[in-house]
C-alpha cells in the first residue's frame, strides 16, 4: 500500500512539473519528454517492487529451513534414511525433541540390501511410527525431507506398489495410535539431527536406542538451540 502511493505521488509530480512550467516559467514542455520522465519511473517503481518480493521469498526460506520447537506440551520427532551403496545398507535415524527443544530419546537401525530412496525414507516413517506410540508421550508432530513420501501419506490415493503398500501400512498406524498428532515435510536444513543418525546407523554393527546425547549429533543440538 505504502509503495502504490509513493508511486501515485510520484506520477502526480511528472505531471506536476509539466504544470508548473507552463504556469510560472511559459515553458510548454515536450508531452514526449512527459511520458519518457514517467515510463522511467514506473520502471523503477517495478523495479524496486520485485526486489521487495524477492527479499521476502528469500526470508520466508530462511525461515522454514530451521528447526523449531514444537508448540507446548508437544513433542517433534526427526526422521530420515541414509542410503551407503559400498556397506549395502540403508540407515533410519530418528530423533525426538520436547517442547523446550531438549533431547528425549534417539534411535537407529539399518537394512540391507539397499533399496530405492523413497522406499526406504517411507520404511523410515513406518518405523519410528511403529515405535514411538509405545512411547506413549503424547501429541507428536513427525517430520522428515522426503515430500514424496509425505505427499503419498496425506494423500487418500492409493496404489498397488511396494512403497504405496509401506505407505498404508504409516496411515493405519497413525491412525490407529496418534491422536492431535501429524506428519510433516520439512527442509533438509530443519533435519539435520535424524539425517546425521541416518548416517551413523550404516556404520553401526546393530541397532542403537539413545538416551544421552549421541556425539554426532551434539553440536546439531546447540547450534539449532541458538
Amino acid at each position: 500500500m505504502v509503495m502504490r502511493q509513493h508511486c501515485s505521488t510520484a506520477f502526480f509530480g511528472v505531471f506536476g512539473k509539466q504544470r508548473n512550467n507552463k504556469v510560472w516559467n511559459d515553458v510548454i514542455e515536450a508531452q514526449v519528454a512527459v511520458m519518457e520522465r514517467a515510463k522511467v519511473l514506473l520502471q523503477d517503481w517495478r523495479a524496486a517492487k520485485s526486489y521487495q518480493q524477492h527479499s521476502s521469498r528469500i526470508q520466508n526460506t530462511v525461515d522454514t529451513s530451521k528447526w523449531k520447537k514444537p508448540a507446548v506440551g508437544r513433542y517433534k520427532c526427526n526422521i530420515d534414511a541414509s542410503f551407503s551403496k559400498h556397506l549395502n545398507k540403508v540407515g533410519i535415524g530418528i530423533c525426538i525433541r520436547d517442547d523446550t527443544g531438549t533431547f528425549v530419546l534417539a534411535k537407529t537401525e539399518w537394512f540391507s540390501p539397499i533399496c530405492e530412496v523413497h522406499i526406504g525414507e517411507a520404511l523410515g516413517l513406518l518405523s519410528a511410527l511403529e515405535w514411538v506410540h509405545e512411547l506413549n508421550l503424547g501429541p507428536m508432530d513427525f517430520e522428515m525431507d522426503a515430500k514424496k513420501v509425505v505427499d503419498n501419506f496425506l494423500s487418500t490415493n492409493h496404489d498397488a506398489t511396494e512403497f504405496g503398500n509401506i505407505i498404508q501400512n504409516c496411515q493405519s498406524l497413525f491412525r490407529n495410535y496418534y491422536e492431535s498428532s501429524k506428519v510433516e515435510f520439512v527442509r533438509r536444513q530443519a533435519n539435520e539431527a535424524a539425517h546425521a543418525l541416518a548416517k551413523a546407523a550404516t556404520l553401526s554393527a546393530s541397532f542403537r536406542l539413545l538416551f544421552i546425547i549421541p556425539d554426532c549429533i551434539e553440536h546439531i543440538l546447540i547450534n539449532e538451540m541458538l
